[in-house]
């Protein structure tokens, strides 16, 4: 059956990543762990990854983050959700992990990712 093993990440929609970027860099002081060009950035915030997504915004987001938890067998936790009465997304592949969104019953999103086989 499958389980959520953590917390991998909690990011934030933006609409400008480099004024972002510099904001949590500059501002904050957090070191900048990675960075994919305009599409995501991830910071060492102690245990848990900060991290921005990318420009997809048009508006700023009025609070509020979505968390990633970290899980193993993907596929069955989703269908246990959704069987749970959840509203469940398409596990997705992403190359470096699969991922699907869940919402929680106060439409609060949720990322569930199992990182590639290595």
């Amino acid at each position: 059956m499958g389980q959520v093993t953590g917390i991998d990440t909690v990011f934030y929609q933006v609409c400008n990543m480099d004024r972002a970027v510099a904001f949590y860099r500059d501002t904050l002081g957090l070191t900048l762990a990675r960075q994919e060009g305009k599409d995501w950035a991830e910071f060492d915030a102690g245990a848990i990854k900060l991290s921005l997504s990318g420009e997809l915004a048009v508006a700023p987001q009025r609070g509020g983050a979505t968390v990633v938890l970290h899980c193993e067998g993907i596929d069955e936790l989703a269908a246990s959700l959704k069987a749970a009465g959840a509203i469940v997304g398409t596990v997705e592949d992403l190359g470096g992990a699969r991922m699907v969104d869940v919402h929680d019953p106060d439409g609060n999103e949720i990322v569930l990712m199992e990182p590639a086989a290595e």
